[in-house]
């Protein structure tokens, strides 16, 4: 049933047919304006497309594409039709073994496209739906308010109000969970509308005397108020992975209590689980899924947990401390392994805030949704606000910046131990067994084998960013591009990686001044004060790297050119050769012919051998003469490009050249992040588009 149901959904939802698009050509397409980023006039939309060509898709599901588009004067908004003829290419995202999976989300959201429009028209929206008419109205009553995001967030369940300031202020402070429309939300929705159904059946009886209401079962009539209330709730704030978890629970439970069947909680569970991924098994590619059940599982821990001894229950406050030491406890792994740390402010601000929220916040911004449609509350809205916000500043300012323990990456495997401990001993059946996933862990550590040293490739596109790393000290070779002045490679893919690894950067060379090689240069100076740079640029961006020899633990790194100027850039590339004794990686930039003869010229052709070479100018037909690749030897040689590159990169003269030599050649492009663990008589490569792949692979 499971492997029936994942497939369906696959065809149905997540499969579209490209095969008579014509990507290479300008073609017409039609569609509507999901989504317009950044502020107007805007660059950039995205577009749910009903036809592509010839190709015509369904009104049930049609995919999205994310466009550029040259747009100086007209206000482009969401549900508008839009005409035109765009130069399209399937979606392909870089893959790299950590950060953000822009693939992955792209398959979740039904992303299939990305290009450029050269001419369009749009129509405006016939008739704005249900949903973005009540996102609509909800910014404009919270909008001029100073919590506006958070308030918008809870009723709608967009998240795109939300800076990156405010983003890291709730989750250092434990809070992010209170932006995802989860069963206490909705709990709260169907509480309130239930007690609101009673009142109403009240006011009708008590004008109705005499009337004998005893032949209607009135509880129905409440929860049934209750219960599509909280529908309209879920589908208004749109429809979230822990928003259908949350009413699934809720609908089993209701059933179950009139049919009056004894049911414990976690046989609920398992079914409020089984009936999320009757709906979408593809929620488990979203970590959210996996937090929500966590989090239910240790409220249910506290919950039915009795006692024959305690005559009196434990009074509320207890039980709130208990289910949130509970929650730190089951979640804190998870946390640990997905962001690389976990809030220690968390455990005691939830304390405040989810009381908070659900007897004050929430129902607070729940009636002043409903007031502000029939009259002006601005003044009333604007005195809760500023309580809340000196409330918000208050946790800020007492957790300062300890909030936070970055406490570095656990491997899926140390996850999966922890977690079986946790079943072992919470299941008292098995408790006695506890020592075999111990043991088995224990002999799982003692066979790893560490690597003497690692070299990470990473997928940056159009560009070059390396990581060698030995002894948990690492020297970088360059920092990959920086685009629209906004997106820096270095910041989003590389220094991640760095802190996630708990790697001391102790050295950084920047082989010349393209954009492609130095775009994060701003970043780096945020991140490290150009420290690294002391050694081989005196602490300055704009020079040539300094010739020496230096030792990273037991490697040995040697910058051997530019001996002189060249007159250009890319052949006063500085070029790296790292070396443990046994196995060399040769790092030459973006030199070209010119500058490969003259290596070969001022070096012996044994200093140049190397066992990995990265591509000179990412294949470039000007580099990778057939010299230079005979004098360096190497058993691998690297491509760092685009795959959509628009200078048809590595050119076929030069990868014939390597292949007629025998070299294995290994592509970013294709590949993804590029990982080779180096041991004592051998390489382990890893491919990120492999080992993240799933069960596509693109």
């Amino acid at each position: 049933m499971a492997i029936f149901n994942v497939i369906a959904h696959h065809s149905l939802i997540y499969t579209f047919n490209t095969e008579n698009i014509m990507f290479q050509d300008e073609i017409p397409i039609v569609g509507k304006v999901h989504r317009v980023f950044g502020e107007q006039p805007t660059n950039y939309i995205q577009v749910r497309l009903s036809q592509v060509g010839g190709t015509h898709y369904g009104p049930i599901v049609q995919p999205l594409a994310n466009l550029a588009i040259k747009n100086t004067h007209l206000k482009i908004s969401s549900d508008m039709e839009l005409r035109g003829v765009a130069k399209l290419r399937l979606f392909r995202g870089r893959k790299n073994l950590s950060g953000f999976d822009s693939e992955l989300y792209a398959f979740k959201n039904q992303i299939l496209f990305k290009g450029r429009i050269s001419q369009f028209h749009v129509l405006a929206a016939e008739e704005e739906n249900l949903y973005h008419r009540y996102k609509r109205f909800v910014w404009q009553t919270f909008g001029f308010l100073e919590l506006n995001w958070f308030y918008y967030t809870l009723l709608t369940g967009d998240k795109s109000k939300i800076e990156h300031d405010e983003r890291e202020v709730m989750r250092t402070l434990g809070l992010s969970h209170l932006m995802a429309i989860s069963g206490l939300h909705i709990g709260i929705v169907f509480m309130i509308t239930f007690w609101v159904g009673k009142l109403i059946c009240w006011l009708a009886l008590t004008l109705m005397k005499g009337h004998n209401a005893q032949r209607y079962h009135l509880r129905i009539f409440y929860v049934l108020f209750g219960l599509i209330i909280a529908f309209i709730y879920v589908y208004l704030s749109g429809m979230s992975v822990s928003a259908i978890r949350a009413y699934s629970m809720l609908l089993l439970g209701t059933l179950v209590y009139f049919i009056k069947k004894d049911m414990n909680k976690p046989r609920l569970l398992l079914l409020a689980a089984s009936a999320t991924l009757f709906i979408d098994p593809f929620v488990l590619l979203n970590v959210g899924w996996y937090f929500s059940f966590i989090a239910v599982c240790a409220i249910f821990m506290v919950v039915v947990q009795k006692r024959a001894a305690t005559v009196k229950r434990m009074s509320w406050l207890i039980q709130l401390i208990k289910v949130q030491c509970y929650i730190g406890v089951l979640l804190g792994p998870l946390s640990i392994y997905i962001f690389n740390g976990l809030s220690l402010a968390g455990l005691f601000t939830n304390l405040v805030a989810i009381p908070l929220l659900s007897f004050v916040i929430f129902p607070f911004m729940l009636f002043g949704v409903f007031l502000a449609s029939l009259v002006n509350i601005n003044k009333v809205l604007e005195g809760f606000d500023s309580v809340f916000s000196w409330l918000l500043q208050s946790a800020i300012d007492v957790t300062g910046s300890n909030g936070w323990w970055n406490s570095g990456k656990i491997d899926l495997i140390t996850l999966l131990f922890i977690y079986s401990v946790f079943i072992f001993f919470l299941v008292a059946p098995i408790r006695k067994l506890m020592w075999w996933p111990v043991v088995l862990y224990g002999i799982h550590r003692l066979t790893v084998v560490q690597p003497r040293w690692e070299i990470d490739v990473f997928d940056v596109g159009h560009g070059t960013s390396v990581l060698i790393t030995s002894g948990g000290k690492a020297l970088l070779y360059d920092l990959g591009a920086k685009y629209f002045d906004k997106y820096a490679i270095f910041e989003h893919v590389v220094q991640p990686y760095i802190q996630e690894n708990g790697i001391e950067l102790t050295h950084t060379i920047l082989s010349h001044q393209d954009n492609d090689h130095i775009g994060g240069v701003d970043e780096l100076y945020t991140f490290d004060r150009f420290s690294s740079l002391a050694e081989f640029h005196n602490g300055h961006t704009h020079t040539h790297c300094a010739l020496k020899s230096v030792k990273l633990n037991s490697l040995s790194v040697e910058t051997i050119w530019p001996k002189f100027d060249l007159g250009s850039k890319n052949n006063n590339s500085c070029v790296v050769k790292v070396s443990d004794g046994t196995f060399s990686f040769l790092l030459p930039g973006d030199i070209e012919r010119r500058a490969e003869l003259s290596l070969l010229k001022h070096y012996p052709v044994g200093q140049l051998r190397s066992t990995i070479l990265l591509a000179p100018h990412h294949g470039s037909k000007t580099s990778s003469s057939e010299e230079f690749i005979r004098a360096v030897n190497p058993e691998h040689v690297i491509y760092s490009r685009s795959y959509y590159s628009p200078w048809r990169l590595p050119h076929p003269e030069v990868v014939t050249r390597y292949r007629d030599l025998g070299i294995n050649q290994l592509d970013t492009a294709v590949s993804g992040h590029i990982k080779i663990r180096v041991f004592d008589n051998e390489l382990m490569i890893i491919k990120a588009r492999v080992s993240k792949g799933f069960w596509f692979f693109r």
